[in-house]
């Protein structure tokens, strides 16, 4: 299993937020082909960055996660990301 994580940096802005929901969120929907989910972060206490949201999906490995962010939903999301990549840190977590 292949996972994408995704946090939302904490910021006073709800500008940010609404971005997210309305737009990164549906390109990690559309990539994943199923609904993808917006947590909120209850607590990090112990992380020097704060964060305000959460979300992951998976896939089966990182080739097919490749796969799935070459997609044309893929590339949007991409570039929403990299137009967005200040207010949000990204991991990739291989469990293979």
């Amino acid at each position: 299993m292949y996972k994408l994580l995704v946090f939302v940096k904490k910021n006073k802005e709800e500008k940010v937020i609404d971005h997210f929901k309305n737009y990164s969120l549906k390109y990690l929907s559309e990539v994943s082909g199923k609904e993808v989910k917006l947590g909120e972060v209850e607590s990090s206490l112990l992380l020097d960055q704060k964060y305000s949201h959460f979300c992951e999906f998976e896939a089966e490995s990182k080739s097919e996660m490749d796969r799935l962010m070459s997609s044309k939903a893929g590339k949007q999301l991409n570039n929403d990301l990299m137009d967005f990549h200040q207010n949000i840190d990204i991991l990739f977590v291989d469990f293979n």
